[in-house]
């Protein structure tokens, strides 16, 4: 199983920990693969509103390919896309949010890797207090619409500012739950979900996207001839 991790923080706190319980606990074997990437370290730029990646024949942000690229290969390859953030005042921190902002152009309502209606996606957070609900949906609002084809969200209430001042009731709990996880996400089928097919659906009643760009790409997909994405 390939998975990459992205996190919302460049130290490795709670929601890391949190992450990484979850990634032990899988079952690994010679083609186990594990790719962790730190926000904003491993991504720091933010949307300018310049649309270029919208208007490009590839779907890139044109300012910062180098640092982009990367995380997208690794999610094109991965079977589990793991997306963690802790909750920063009732939300993703801005840094997950700026790698979010870089990813619509990657939305079914414009080109988007129809490869992810086979994967799936875990969400995770954990917040001393409140936030959860709101943090998760953050996340997921992006994975519906890139069409990945399952996704779990889990949160937890830390009760704690920093790992190191984590309860061990608080740690037994991550370990159980993670370890429960780890056992839906064993290798088998995916197939999207009933609002994936219909996001591409309306997509296509739309025309194909909203650009000339995105037009272009769903008829050479062979989409606007009815041909399934996910086939």
């Amino acid at each position: 199983m390939k998975i990459t991790a992205i996190y919302g923080t460049s130290h490795a706190g709670s929601t890391v920990l949190l992450a990484r319980i979850l990634m032990q606990s899988l079952p690994q074997d010679n083609s186990s693969t594990f790719s962790e990437f730190f926000l904003p370290q491993d991504f720091s730029h933010f949307c300018s509103g310049c649309c270029a990646c919208f208007e490009a024949s590839e779907p890139l942000c044109q300012q910062a390919p180098a640092q982009l690229k990367p995380i997208l290969q690794a999610i094109d390859a991965s079977d589990v896309i793991l997306l963690a953030s802790p909750v920063y005042a009732y939300h993703v921190t801005g840094a997950m949010k700026s790698f979010l902002d870089h990813l619509g152009n990657r939305w079914i309502v414009h080109r988007p890797n129809s490869k992810l209606a086979h994967k799936t996606a875990v969400l995770l957070t954990t917040a001393a207090g409140s936030g959860i609900r709101q943090t998760l949906r953050d996340m997921k609002d992006s994975v519906n619409w890139w069409g990945v084809g399952r996704v779990y969200t889990y949160g937890i209430r830390s009760m704690a500012l920093k790992a190191a001042e984590l309860s061990e009731s608080r740690k037994e709990k991550m370990r159980r739950d993670m370890q429960r996880l780890a056992r839906r996400l064993q290798p088998a089928p995916v197939e999207p979900r009933c609002g994936v097919r219909m996001r591409y659906w309306l997509s296509r009643k739309m025309g194909g996207g909203l650009t000339a760009s995105d037009h272009a790409y769903w008829k050479t997909q062979g989409w606007m001839d009815g041909k399934p994405p996910w086939k």
